[in-house]
C-alpha cells in the first residue's frame, strides 16, 4: 500500500517544522510513500517560502501542492482540512502537524478507511447537551460509542487530536469535513469553538460518512508537551554497562556523548508543539541535531531563528572538582540508556528532617535538589494522573543545564535547613558537571497525599520518606507551623479533608481528624495517619531516620544514593561532619504524651520507635 504523508508548510516557524518532519520521515519510513508538503495560497496572506526551504524540499524529495483554507483564512488551523484533499496517487493519505518528529523505524498499518488518536484532554464540549446541538445542526443522532482521552483518561464522546489523521482516499473526506466546520463555525449557539474547531467537526465528518474507525493508541501521536517520554528502567548488565562507559570517558568526551535510548520504547510519532519542549527531550534534541548535521541547509534554517538556535548549543557545564571516573578493567566501552536520567522524590512527616536532607544532598556534586517547589501544587490539585510533575522534572533539567536561573529556598547559596527558621524562595544558578546530575525535589505534606500518583508518572524516580520519634516530631509541630500546630487539615493545599483524589480511607481519617476538638489529640492522629500513608507504600519507599540522619550523615547519604538508579558518585563539594538530635519533648504536656502513646504507639513501633 502507497501512503501520501501531507503537511503545512508556510513561511515562518512552520519552515523549520515542516523540514525537520520530513527529514525524520525520511529517516525512518519503511514503506512505500510519498511526502507532500501543502503550500497555503495566496501569498500575500501567507507569505513566500525561503530559498534554502524550497533547495532543501527538492533535497528531500518533496512535492509542492497549493492549498486554499475555504474555512476562514483568520482561522490558520483550517489549512490542515485542505491538506486531505491533494491529489495523489497513494490508497492512503496520511495528514501530520508540522510541530511533530518521527522518532524510530514506522511502517504504517493504518487499515480503517479513518484513523486518528483521541484527543489528550476532553478540553472543548464535555457538556453531553452541547454536543447534542452539534450532531443536531447535521440531524444525526448522537453516537453510542465513546472514546478515552489519551492523557487524562477521560471517558468522552467521539472527539480526536488532529494532529495524525489517516484516511482512503478517494472517499471525499475533505469536502465533507470542510463543511461540517463552516456549519459549526456559523452556529451562533455554539460558543467558544475556536481554536477546536477542526476537531469538534472531525468526529462528525466521519459519522456523516459512516466511516469505520481505528482508534490509534499514543505512538502514533505522542503527546510529549503534555508528559516526557516514557523512560525504561535499567537491567543490571545496564548498569555495569554504563558504569563501564563511564569509567573509559575522559571529561571533554563526557560532554560529547550521545544519548541511546531502546529504540522500542519510543513511540512512531512525537507531538511536540514548541521548541522549548525538544530541547528539554534529550532523544528529541539529539534526533533534530543529527538531521541538521545531515542537512546543511536545515542547520542554517534553525541557527538564523532566535528560537530555535539555543537547540543546537551545548550545555552549560561546569569542570567537576575532581576526576570522578576511575579507569576500568574492561577494555571496551559500552553505552548507556541517557533516557535514564536519575530522580527522586523527598518526602516524609513534616519537620522529620526533610530540608536538613535536601540540604546534605545539595553538597553532594551533582547533585540538585528543589527544596518545596511553587510550580507542584497546581497539578497535584487539579490533574490525575499529574504528568506537570514529569513535566516539571524535565524542564527543571533543561534549564539547569542551558544555565537559567531555577527556584529554590537558598539562602547564601545553601539550602535552608530549616524552613521554621527561614521560609524564603530565590534564583539561583545550580553548578553541575555532567548532563545526567541527580534531580530531586521535595515536599512533605502533598505529595504523601499523591503516592501512587507520582509513582505513575515518575516511575523509576526513587522515593525517600524522612521520619522522626513521633515525641519530636509532634513537639516540634507544638512551636512551628500552624497548620501543623492544630492540625488543620482542611486548610492542606493538596490531601485536605474534601480532597476528591484521595481513597476513601484517607478522607475518612482526615474527616476524624477535622471533627476532634482537642488539639492534642489531633496532632496525635495526623501523625498515625501521615505514617499510615507511608506504610501503605513502604515497598517501594527508601525510609530515612531522622536519628540517624543528623548523627551519621555520610553513611545515610551513600546508603540513599545506592537506593537511585544511576546516582552520581558519592563526592561531597564540603565537608559534611555530624549533628546533634534536636528534642523539644519538654513542651509536651501529659496530655500530648498520653494522646501519642495511646494513638502513635503500633505506628511507632512499625517505624522502630519506642513510646
Amino acid at each position: 500500500m502507497k501512503y501520501c504523508f501531507v503537511f503545512v508548510c508556510q513561511q515562518g516557524e512552520l519552515e523549520i517544522k515542516s523540514m525537520l518532519l520530513a527529514a525524520s520521515l525520511k529517516r525512518y519510513l519503511r514503506c512505500d510513500y510519498e511526502l507532500v508538503a501543502a503550500i497555503p495560497q495566496p501569498a500575500s496572506r501567507w507569505g513566500t517560502l525561503s530559498e534554502h526551504t524550497q533547495t532543501l524540499m527538492q533535497t528531500l524529495g518533496i512535492r509542492s501542492v497549493p492549498i486554499t483554507n475555504d474555512i476562514d483564512e483568520n482561522y490558520p488551523i483550517g489549512n490542515k482540512v485542505a491538506c486531505l484533499g491533494v491529489e495523489t496517487s497513494a490508497e492512503k493519505i496520511v495528514f501530520l502537524d508540522s510541530d511533530i518528529l518521527c522518532l524510530r523505524e514506522f511502517s504504517p498499518q493504518f487499515s480503517a478507511p479513518f484513523s486518528a488518536k483521541p484527543a489528550d484532554l476532553n478540553l472543548f464540549l464535555a457538556d453531553r447537551s452541547i454536543w447534542q446541538q452539534v450532531y443536531d445542526l447535521f440531524e444525526l443522532p448522537l453516537p453510542l460509542w465513546r472514546v478515552v482521552a489519551s492523557t487524562s483518561g477521560e471517558l468522552m464522546l467521539p472527539y480526536f487530536n488532529a494532529g495524525v489523521i489517516a484516511v482512503q482516499n478517494h472517499i471525499g473526506f475533505k469536502p465533507v469535513w470542510e463543511e461540517c466546520c463552516q456549519v459549526i463555525d456559523a452556529a451562533d449557539s455554539i460558543k467558544n469553538k475556536r481554536p477546536w474547531l477542526d476537531q469538534v467537526a472531525l468526529p462528525v465528518a466521519v459519522a456523516r460518512l459512516k466511516l469505520d474507525y481505528q482508534c490509534l493508541d499514543e505512538r502514533f501521536n505522542y503527546p510529549v508537551h503534555h508528559k516526557p517520554l516514557l523512560k525504561s528502567p535499567l537491567t543490571p548488565i545496564h548498569q555495569r554497562k554504563r558504569q563501564a562507559y563511564f569509567s573509559k570517558l575522559k571529561y571533554s568526551q563526557l560532554l560529547q556523548r550521545k544519548p541511546v535510548v531502546e529504540k522500542e520504547e519510543l513511540p512512531f510519532l512525537s507531538h511536540y508543539h514548541w521548541p522549548s519542549v525538544i530541547r528539554r527531550e534529550p532523544v528529541l534534541n539529539q534526533l533534530l541535531t543529527e538531521l541538521a548535521e545531515t542537512y546543511s541547509l536545515l542547520k542554517k534554517l534553525i541557527l538564523n531563528s532566535t528560537e530555535w538556535a539555543p537547540l543546537l548549543m551545548p550545555y552549560t557545564l561546569s569542570q567537576p572538582r575532581r576526576r570522578l571516573f576511575l579507569r576500568s578493567t574492561l577494555t571496551k566501552p559500552q553505552p548507556f540508556l541517557q533516557a535514564n536520567q536519575p530522580e527522586a522524590i523527598i518526602t516524609g512527616i513534616p519537620r522529620s528532617g526533610t530540608s536538613y536532607l535536601c540540604h546534605l544532598l545539595h553538597s553532594v556534586q551533582d547533585c540538585v535538589v528543589i527544596n518545596e517547589p511553587s510550580s507542584i501544587f497546581t497539578p497535584l490539585a487539579n490533574e490525575l494522573p499529574p504528568w506537570q510533575i514529569a513535566i516539571y522534572y524535565q524542564t527543571l533539567r533543561r534549564d539547569i543545564l542551558d544555565g537559567q536561573p531555577v527556584e529554590n529556598k537558598v539562602h547564601n547559596g545553601q539550602i535552608i535547613e530549616d524552613t521554621a527558621a527561614i521560609d524564603v524562595r530565590s534564583h539561583y544558578h545550580p553548578k553541575i558537571s555532567r548532563p545526567d546530575f541527580l534531580l530531586a525535589t521535595k515536599n512533605t505534606l502533598s505529595y504523601i497525599a499523591r503516592i501512587p500518583q507520582l509513582k505513575e508518572v515518575l516511575p523509576h524516580a526513587a522515593m525517600i520518606a524522612c521520619v522522626r520519634h513521633p515525641l519530636d516530631t509532634i513537639a516540634s509541630w507544638k512551636s512551628s507551623f500552624p497548620h501543623l500546630k492544630h492540625a488543620i487539615v482542611t486548610q492542606f493545599t493538596v490531601g485536605h479533608v474534601n480532597d476528591p483524589f484521595l481513597p476513601q480511607w484517607q478522607r475518612h481519617r482526615l474527616a476524624e481528624i477535622a471533627a476532634t476538638s482537642e488539639d492534642f489529640l489531633k496532632r496525635a492522629l495526623l501523625w498515625r495517619y501521615l505514617v499510615e500513608c507511608l506504610l501503605t507504600y513502604a515497598h517501594s519507599m527508601t525510609f530515612v531516620h531522622y536519628e540517624e540522619l543528623v548523627r551519621q550523615p555520610t553513611k545515610v547519604l551513600k546508603t540513599i544514593l545506592q537506593q537511585i538508579p544511576n546516582a552520581p558518585p558519592f563526592y561531597c563539594t564540603e565537608k559534611i561532619t555530624p549533628s546533634v538530635i534536636r528534642q523539644k519533648r519538654k513542651i509536651l504536656e501529659l496530655d500530648d504524651i498520653q494522646a501519642i502513646g495511646d494513638i502513635c504507639n503500633q505506628h511507632a513501633i512499625a517505624l522502630g520507635y519506642h513510646i
